[in-house]
């Protein structure tokens, strides 16, 4: 399943590559492409319980990183 969202509160493009490859490394993700300067993360799962998880992930990755899906 493809999944296109809207990211906010990552500030540097450095943080958002350790968040792409910390996607990357979860079971279930089978590929993960974070765009900084779009604020797009486009995601290739295997099933939506994956996107909780990657949801969490950024809830956890840094204080004030959300998520909005878009596709």
């Amino acid at each position: 399943m493809k999944i296109v969202c809207k990211f906010s509160g990552i500030d540097c493009a450095v943080c958002a590559l350790k968040l792409e490859e910390k996607i990357k490394k979860l079971e279930g993700v089978i590929s993960c492409s974070i765009n900084f300067l779009a604020e797009r993360i486009d995601l290739e799962i295997e099933n939506k319980e994956i996107f909780q998880k990657i949801v969490e992930i950024c809830a956890d990755f840094e204080d004030g990183v959300t998520l909005k899906r878009i596709k």
